[in-house]
């Protein structure tokens, strides 16, 4: 069986940090065009039909620019099933330049497609595990070297076939190999450092989530009690009891009943967000129906950011149910940081609900966290 850290991908393991951001793709993208655009000029005298090359050069764009629009922050998380789309566009464009280069006199090694799609698996990296870099990269090399035998095996070749299949190939090879180190280093890294981040902290966010609650226990009892006392001291010292008194007596009962009715009503989220600056919108007191695991998650989580001096404002969290029974949750954070020390804040307590839900998402720009927590099984 493989290692975890083989399965799972930079974003999905720390969506907070630089290399997930979404600007990846769209660089690479540039780099791409830039590049391709430029050998293609340089070698436009030697091409037979050279806006072949400009249509494959398209092809390679729009495969990064996909990637850029389907990585985005509150979309779900990227998989396999996106990944077929911009690899099948990038399959057509290295189909299309060997048909070009065919008729050509360009020489192999002056090829752009393979650093092409080595730009390309550089788009993909950040949002994808080493095995599936690993099929992305075998199935690029296996098309560039097929490309480049039929292209260049001419009577003008140079090279013998497997020299040219191995030139082609190498950038394809090394972008595969250099993607796949980087997806497992930032992967098991992050992960060891993250294992018993916040482990410390565990007992004592349980023990201040408790407290809370305590807290609000006693501050209703207080409450209670201040209305109560002095009505029930001054029937003792009379001795008798008059008709005001039974119309007080009446409405203290239903001060009393009402209270009792809203701190029986009140979710586990509702007094906890009684010990901060924290609003809740739950309609359908989702939050009751979290497990304890989902709980944990998210009461570390908003207990980490309540607790800290640098949150600026109040917090803001909305829970809807789903049709097909999970929670959608998403939670607003105001943390005057810069987005470094912000991450480092945040990161022990963010990623430790990845355990418990699906689809996490961060967007730096608003401050929104989004994740679902599936459906409960009966």
């Amino acid at each position: 069986m493989l290692p975890e850290s083989w399965k799972l991908s930079p974003q999905q393991t720390d969506p907070m940090s630089w290399f997930t951001r979404p600007l990846v793709p769209l660089v690479f993208a540039v780099m791409l065009l830039a590049y391709g655009i430029a050998v293609t000029f340089v070698t436009w005298p030697q091409l037979v039909e050279p806006w072949i090359e400009l249509v494959a050069i398209a092809l390679f764009f729009g495969a990064c620019i996909i990637v850029q629009l389907w990585t985005q922050p509150l979309r779900s998380r990227f998989t396999s099933m996106h990944a077929m789309v911009p690899i099948a566009l990038a399959l057509i464009a290295v189909a299309l330049s060997s048909f070009s280069m065919r008729e050509s006199t360009v020489l192999v090694q002056h090829w752009w497609i393979p650093l092409g799609a080595g730009m390309l698996l550089g788009a993909l990296a950040p949002y994808s595990s080493v095995v599936q870099l690993s099929v992305y990269g075998l199935v690029l090399t296996a098309a560039v070297s097929v490309g480049a035998w039929f292209a260049f095996m001419g009577p003008r070749t140079v090279w013998p076939p497997v020299s040219t299949m191995i030139i082609a190939a190498s950038a394809v090879v090394i972008a595969a190999v250099a993607t796949s180190i980087f997806s497992f280093v930032i992967v098991s890294t992050t992960q060891r450092l993250l294992a018993n981040a916040g482990a410390d902290d565990t007992e004592s966010l349980e023990t201040v989530s408790v407290e809370a609650a305590r807290q609000v226990e006693r501050r209703t009892l207080a409450r209670l009690g201040t209305r109560v006392a002095p009505f029930l001291q001054g029937i003792a010292e009379t001795g008798h009891v008059d008709e005001d008194d039974r119309a007080l007596a009446g409405q203290l009962a239903r001060t009393l009943r009402s209270d009792l009715v809203n701190q029986a009503n009140r979710s586990w989220l509702d007094s906890l967000a009684l010990y901060g600056s924290m609003y809740v919108v739950d309609p359908d007191r989702r939050a009751d129906s979290m497990n304890t695991v989902q709980r944990s998650a998210l009461r570390g989580l908003l207990l980490a950011v309540m607790k800290n001096p640098t949150t600026n404002g109040s917090l803001f969290i909305e829970l809807r149910g789903q049709m097909d029974g999970s929670t959608a949750v998403a939670l607003s954070i105001d943390v005057d940081l810069p987005e470094g020390r912000r991450t480092m804040m945040l990161a022990p307590y963010y990623l430790t609900p990845q355990t418990a839900v699906q689809d996490l998402t961060w967007d730096p720009s608003r401050e929104l966290l989004k994740f679902q927590f599936p459906a409960q099984q009966d």
